[in-house]
């Protein structure tokens, strides 16, 4: 009896021994493939930053080694020398805004209607709406152009907010619909044994419950709509109708390029984008997953 309990125990013994083992290998593989991760993210932070605080001469001798004399004049030149930043600012802002909260409340609306219906003209709409995504900029690019100048509407803000709204419809309607549905139509119901419509039920019950998800559109949006560079570059051909992306431009000539300024105005223009993750950055998550969860 002694003999097999001694036994019993050195072989358990040795398969904790062994299931620890695998757990600390995993565990350090596990860090090694975040720390590979976040080094990939963060690199292109890290070059930017590191291109924004050098001369242009340093660049040139070590392109990624850490200057033995960081400077902020590079971020002095960008906003007195570049006449742009300022009207691309401006621009910037005139359009993301009006752009992001059209989408806002458009697609919550349309998401909730094609959620909570299941008839098969819903189903097409639903189909229709997320075929956007499989469109490419390059196949519509010429008839946008021509549409928006038919219009009156070429280099000037509302014309590039009508069509960077479209471009964004379908993802954000695909993003929501998986959100709402997942929320539970027993909510709806008792609201409307209370007496309430479909149109104050949307705007009191479901709305606000769809706030991770609209953070989430809102900052993705944001982001979309404040770097874009193909449609503002065919719609907006003015000087004064420029925004972000194209007061870029100019630091990168046939016969010079200027990537220690060009960064430097890169790293002013990303600041609102990163303020406004950092903000709102405990929403994004659940959004995504939400709205991942049933399609």
């Amino acid at each position: 009896m002694a003999q097999s309990a001694r036994s019993a125990s050195v072989y358990f013994g040795k398969n904790v021994n062994r299931t620890r083992r695998r757990g600390m290998i995993r565990g350090a593989v596990r860090v090694i493939v975040l720390l590979v991760i976040v080094g990939i993210v963060l690199t292109p932070f890290y070059i930017s930053l590191l291109y924004s605080i050098k001369s242009h001469s340093d660049i040139s001798l070590n392109r990624l080694a850490w200057p033995e004399e960081p400077t902020l004049d590079n971020y002095s030149r960008v906003i007195q020398e570049n006449k742009y930043v300022a009207i691309g600012f401006k621009n910037s802002i005139l359009t993301t805004i009006p752009t992001t909260l059209i989408l806002l409340f458009t697609t919550s609306m349309a998401s909730y209607v094609l959620a909570r219906y299941n008839s098969r003209f819903y189903k097409v709409m639903y189909s229709l709406f997320i075929s956007g995504v499989l469109v490419p900029f390059q196949c519509i690019m010429l008839p946008l152009y021509v549409n928006i100048y038919n219009m009156g509407l070429a280099s000037t803000n509302l014309g590039f907010i009508l069509a960077r709204s479209g471009f964004q419809v379908s993802i954000s309607v695909l993003a929501v619909t998986g959100f709402v549905k997942g929320i539970p139509r027993d909510l709806e119901q008792a609201a409307n044994i209370d007496g309430c419509g479909r149109f104050r039920t949307f705007w009191q019950i479901v709305f606000p419950l769809m706030t991770p998800i609209n953070v989430t559109q809102l900052v993705l949006n944001t982001l979309f709509v404040w770097n874009d560079y193909s449609t503002a570059v065919v719609l907006l051909r003015d000087d004064t109708s420029r925004t972000l992306p194209l007061a870029q431009i100019i630091y990168f000539g046939e016969n010079m390029t200027e990537l220690n300024l060009a960064f430097a105005f890169f790293m002013l223009s990303m600041l609102p984008i990163l303020i406004l993750y950092l903000c709102t950055q405990r929403f994004i998550v659940a959004g995504i997953m939400s709205g991942a969860v049933k399609g």
